[in-house]
């Protein structure tokens, strides 16, 4: 019989990328969890395709980004194709503004596999196969949690936290009662990912026909996926025959069976649940939103989830922080990823248009715009995507920047930086915790009366940041300077920033310690309707 802990921090629902990310961010953290699966086994199905910077840079926090990143494919950028086979729009890799390239292509059963390894280093025997939640029972101040293990027998865990990484069919959010907005998409598509694929290119290629639109992704190793809109009156059965998909895939490879790894048919859906937060139970991932696939953002927004929520559950469990403050998750999180649900509805219109006059005017548009490159970029290369910004939360004078450039709020980039002689990424000095960020000498005389290492719990690591060409350990390195630039808005000022790498407050030296105090008491729950007795 598989035994379980009588009482543990924090219970994690759902043993995916969500569940295993936020498990490792946690023991990252040093608080101590369980991740409970309902299956007997990892799914081993290529799921999602695209991994993005920012899930990249969550997984800096606990160090697989360097071994991961072997075992993906970086994108080039993507291409439109009309029904003539006209190529009329393209996008590049784009800037590596926070570390990484911006998209990567895996494998998921090879990331959930690094996942785990990860996880059973820093946490042996945390993660527990063929563990099905029967119920949350929560309490004035624990919850409990009852499982049903592979033999039948049932146990309960006490906990302070449950957070549900448990998919978009969430069982945990249906007991809730949480409903889910938004609306699903008409079109089923057919999905069939393929080995030793003909079709050498790095980039994604969108086939906006009029008839039956397509999608063709690369993935590692010679692989490739290919997606086709199911049309009015096919079935599933029909669609899925090998006969069927051999004349599909025909214009751009042969079908042979023994290269399908996977063959099914997807329904794609636009929702968001009404929220994010039940007392002691947070929904994360997919529990929390579903986003059509046409942006590769549906796995990565629940890395955002993950990163946003782990370091509050460590400040509270360790720090003494209000468990309030897990309010500001739903008040950060909510708006930010129904815009990138809304950025895929975007890319799915412009992929699909409905009807012939749709079609003409997004062709006649992109024809009027040759003579506006910037807007015409604007538009195809969907630089609409919303920054890695907040406008509310756990920060300090956010509506009230002393500059209009201001980084409070917003995700810092990463350029690369030369520390003593190594060329290594900023988050690599940033350290897991949180960082106070100074680029003056002004401010190196501050930071070095603090006396502190530690906030709320969590490690807290000061940096004298050479941006300006000043004598420090820590220096930008030249090829960097464009990506570090909006750090010189702050040139005067010291940085905190937050352990998710977002800047939670900008200082001049002589308020350090009064700063920092204010943002020990918004942390300890001020400003914040407690949702937990």
């Amino acid at each position: 019989m598989v035994s379980y802990p009588a009482e543990i921090p924090v219970v994690i629902v759902g043993g995916g990328p969500a569940g295993l990310t936020t498990a490792n961010l946690l023991a990252a953290y040093g608080v101590e969890c369980i991740v409970l699966e309902r299956e007997g086994e990892p799914l081993n199905l290529p799921r999602a395709i695209v991994l993005d910077d920012e899930g990249l840079r969550t997984f800096q926090v606990f160090g697989i980004d360097k071994t991961y990143v072997e075992k993906a494919a970086i994108s080039d950028g993507s291409r439109y194709y009309d029904d003539t086979g006209n190529c009329f729009a393209q996008t590049g890799a784009g800037l590596t503004t926070y570390g990484f390239r911006k998209r990567y292509f895996i494998n998921q059963p090879e990331l959930e596999t690094e996942l785990r390894d990860r996880l059973e280093q820093q946490s042996p025997g945390a993660l527990r196969f063929s563990s099905d939640v029967l119920d949350i029972r929560q309490e004035r101040d624990h919850a409990v949690v009852l499982i049903r293990d592979a033999s039948g027998a049932t146990h309960e865990i006490r906990t302070d936290w449950v957070l549900a990484c448990d998919g978009g069919r969430s069982p945990i959010r249906e007991r809730l009662g949480i409903a889910m907005s938004g609306s699903t998409y008409k079109q089923d598509w057919i999905v069939l990912d393929m080995l030793n694929d003909p079709d050498s290119s790095n980039f994604s290629k969108f086939m906006c026909s009029s008839t039956r639109p397509a999608v063709s992704v690369p993935a590692p190793r010679g692989g490739r996926r290919y997606e086709f809109m199911v049309l009015d009156g096919e079935t599933r059965e029909q669609v899925l025959d090998d006969a069927f998909l051999a004349e599909l895939v025909k214009p751009y490879r042969g079908l042979d069976v023994r290269d399908v790894v996977r063959k099914t048919v997807y329904t794609f859906h636009a929702r968001m649940a009404e929220s994010f937060r039940d007392g002691r139970i947070l929904l994360l991932g997919d529990a929390a939103h579903l986003t059509p696939p046409f942006a590769g953002q549906g796995m990565n927004a629940g890395f955002r989830d993950t990163h946003n929520v782990g370091w509050k559950i460590a400040s509270v469990l360790n720090g003494g922080a209000s468990p309030a403050i897990l309010d500001s998750y739903e008040e950060e999180r909510r708006k930010p990823a129904w815009h990138m649900i809304q950025l895929a509805v975007t890319m799915g219109n412009f992929i699909m248009p409905a009807g012939a006059e749709q079609i003409m005017f997004r062709d006649l548009l992109v024809k009027a715009l040759e003579p506006f490159p910037n807007v015409r970029d604007y538009l195809i290369q969907m630089r609409f995507k919303p920054k890695p910004r907040y406008g509310a939360g756990l920060f300090l004078d956010i509506e009230t920047p002393v500059f209009e450039a201001s980084l409070v709020g917003e995700m810092i980039p990463q350029p690369a930086v030369i520390a003593g002689e190594k060329e290594i990424l900023l988050d690599e000095i940033l350290g897991v915790g949180f960082a106070l960020i100074g680029q003056s000498d002004s401010a190196k005389a501050a930071l070095s009366k603090l006396g502190r290492t530690s906030l709320m719990g969590l490690p807290l690591t000061v940096i004298d940041l050479n941006t300006m060409g000043r004598d420090t350990p820590t220096a930008l390195h030249s090829s960097d300077t464009d990506i570090a630039r909006p750090l010189l808005t702050h040139r005067d000022q010291i940085l905190l920033i937050r352990p998710d790498r977002y800047c939670a407050a900008a200082m001049f030296p002589d308020e350090l310690e009064s700063t920092i105090a204010r943002y020990e008491s918004l942390l300890s729950g001020a400003g914040f309707t407690r949702k937990v007795a």
